[in-house]
C-alpha cells in the first residue's frame, strides 16, 4: 500500500509518503495558517512516532525556516528521524539551519551519493518503493533554486517526479545527465517546479517526459497563470480510458491531493473535491 498526499499550504511544500504499519517519508515543511495543518502535528495525528526519511529538497528561506520549525517539533515531541536525504555539495555556512539538521540526522546523500561533474545522483529503495535523487552541485551553482533536490518516486504503476524549486539553468544542466532523462521518460505523474512558476518551467523537459497528470502546489492565494496553465495542460496527456478528466490539478483549486495504491489495484488520485481514477 502506498499514499502520497501532496498538502494544501501557504506557501513552500510538503509531501508526506505513507507506506502502512506507520512508515513515513516526509518531503518539505509547509504549513497552512487557513486550516491550521502544519506537518509536525499532520504526523501526531497519525501515531507516527518516527520517519523513515526526512527529505530536504529546496532550500530558500520559507523551506529551511520550516525546517527549523520542524527540529524543534521533534525535540518536542520524540519523533525520530532515521536519516536525512539533502544535496550533499551544499555549503554549511550558506544554509545554517540545513546545517543544524545534519548535525542531528545523518545526510545518506553525503555517504553514498555519486558525483558527476556539476551533477550527483543516488538510488535509494525504502519499504519497497524506489526513490533516485538528482542534484547540481556547489558551487558550480549558487542560487538556492537550481540546486534543489530532484526526487522520482517510482512504485508499481506511480512514477512521480517531485523538482522542488528547479530552474530552467538547473533543468538544462541535469538534462546532460543520460540517467536523469531515462528516469523522466518514465514518469507518468509531474508535479510542477516552484509551484508552478515560468521562471521553473523548462520546455526541453517535455521532450522526453510526457505525464498523464501535471499536479501544482501553489502558494497562498496565487493561482496559477493563464499562459502557465496552458503550458503545462499541453503537456499532460491524459489518463487511459479517459477515466480521469483532468489533465492538471492544483491545490489552489482542488486542495490536498493524495495519489494512492493498494494492492493490484489502479493508482488512485483523490482530491478534497472529488475523487479521480487513473
Amino acid at each position: 500500500m502506498l499514499d502520497i498526499k501532496i498538502f494544501d499550504v501557504d506557501q513552500g511544500f510538503c509531501a508526506a509518503i505513507n507506506m502502512g504499519d506507520h512508515h513515513t517519508i516526509l518531503m518539505d515543511f509547509g504549513y497552512s495558517t487557513r486550516s491550521g495543518f502544519n506537518p509536525s502535528q499532520y504526523l501526531l495525528q497519525q501515531r507516527c512516532t518516527s520517519l523513515d526519511s526526512l527529505i530536504v529538497p529546496a532550500y530558500g528561506e520559507e523551506h529551511l525556516a520550516g525546517l527549523s520549525d520542524l527540529l524543534r517539533q521533534t525535540l518536542l515531541d520524540g519523533l525520530a528521524v532515521h536519516f536525512l536525504v539533502a544535496n550533499p555539495t551544499l555549503d554549511a555556512d550558506q544554509f545554517h539551519e540545513l546545517d543544524t539538521a545534519n548535525q542531528r540526522f545523518s545526510n545518506v546523500l553525503a555517504l553514498h551519493g555519486n558525483s558527476q561533474g556539476r551533477q550527483g545522483s543516488q538510488t535509494l529503495t525504502i519499504h519497497g518503493i524506489d526513490f533516485s535523487f538528482f542534484w547540481n552541485s556547489y558551487p558550480d551553482f549558487q542560487d538556492a533554486h537550481n540546486l534543489s533536490l530532484v526526487t522520482f518516486l517510482s512504485y508499481r504503476d506511480i512514477n512521480i517526479v517531485f523538482p522542488s524549486d528547479l530552474e530552467v539553468e538547473g533543468w538544462r544542466s541535469l538534462l546532460k545527465h543520460d540517467d536523469f532523462c531515462d528516469r523522466l521518460r518514465h514518469v507518468n505523474i509531474f508535479v510542477a517546479p516552484n509551484h508552478g512558476r515560468e521562471e521553473s518551467y523548462c520546455a526541453d523537459v517535455f521532450n522526453y517526459c510526457r505525464p498523464e497528470l501535471i499536479i501544482v502546489s501553489n502558494e497562498l492565494n496565487q493561482r496559477l497563470s493563464s499562459t502557465m496553465l496552458n503550458q503545462y495542460q499541453k503537456h499532460a496527456k491524459g489518463s487511459p480510458n479517459g477515466v480521469c478528466d483532468k489533465k492538471l490539478l492544483t491545490t489552489h483549486d482542488d486542495g490536498t491531493i493524495t495519489i494512492s495504491k493498494c494492492l493490484d489495484r489502479l493508482r488512485q488520485v483523490k482530491t478534497q473535491s472529488r475523487v479521480y481514477q487513473s
